[in-house]
């Protein structure tokens, strides 16, 4: 762990919501457990972030185990929501320190990704910031003009019936700041309470029933035409990830 990845946060963070900030971002990574060192890891984590980043100087911690895609097994921490000003501000030494006894010899830290929501593209009824237990939909753009404004209005379309029909989900939109090969580009994070609500045979995340709902606002055939089709064209990969948190 870097100290720039770090850094002391102001105290401004109260109740997941962020005083005098006028965006929502998260700093995430993947740890990527040692062979053997699940509990050990997951206890040191948690003593690191009960210690530094407990919501009281600063924007809270967050573990979550990975249960599906391509860092499953793994796990994902997050710092947020912070601010990118906050990046400028130095590390003390007990807190690096703390981390390189605690979590280093049980986790690789990798994929550090800035995750920025796009409040246009959220549907956030409750207006919640961090869910226990998430679906990630992560998807990588191709290069080329255009290709991520094509993905982000057909991930827009969605939002329109959403917010129409009052959905009683979240789904909420983050573009990666600082996109690099291999990340994805735009991240798609649904929290739900149970499993069981991945019994619906049809569109992970969405409500069940939501492709009438769509085509009903936009015509028939629409879903496939505008968002499908959109997507298998411009992207190249997307994954979902069923992330629970470690508490």
């Amino acid at each position: 762990m870097m100290k720039r990845f770090l850094g002391i946060f102001i105290p401004i963070f109260t109740c997941a919501t962020l005083v005098g900030q006028d965006y929502v971002m998260f700093q995430t990574s993947i740890l990527k457990v040692r062979d053997g060192k699940n509990a050990s890891l997951m206890d040191g984590v948690k003593k690191h972030n009960d210690k530094y980043h407990n919501g009281t100087n600063g924007p809270k911690a967050y573990l979550w185990y990975i249960n599906t895609g391509p860092n499953s097994g793994n796990y994902s921490w997050a710092v947020g929501p912070t601010t990118f000003s906050n990046m400028d501000l130095s590390l003390p030494d007990d807190h690096v320190k703390d981390w390189e006894r605690y979590v280093s010899p049980y986790a690789d830290e990798t994929d550090i990704v800035y995750m920025v929501r796009d409040e246009d593209l959220t549907y956030n009824p409750e207006n919640e910031t961090v869910g226990e237990n998430i679906l990630m939909k992560r998807f990588h753009v191709k290069d080329g003009a255009g290709n991520l404004d094509a993905v982000l209005e057909a991930v827009g379309s969605i939002t329109k019936v959403l917010r129409k029909n009052k959905a009683k989900i979240a789904r909420r939109v983050y573009i990666n700041k600082f996109p690099n090969e291999g990340q994805a580009d735009v991240m798609l994070v649904y929290p739900f309470k149970s499993w069981s609500r991945f019994d619906q045979a049809w569109g992970l995340g969405l409500p069940d029933g939501f492709m009438a709902d769509y085509e009903k606002m936009n015509g028939k055939g629409s879903f496939r035409k505008n968002v499908m089709n959109v997507l298998d064209k411009y992207t190249y990969q997307r994954t979902n990830e069923v992330m629970t948190m470690v508490k």
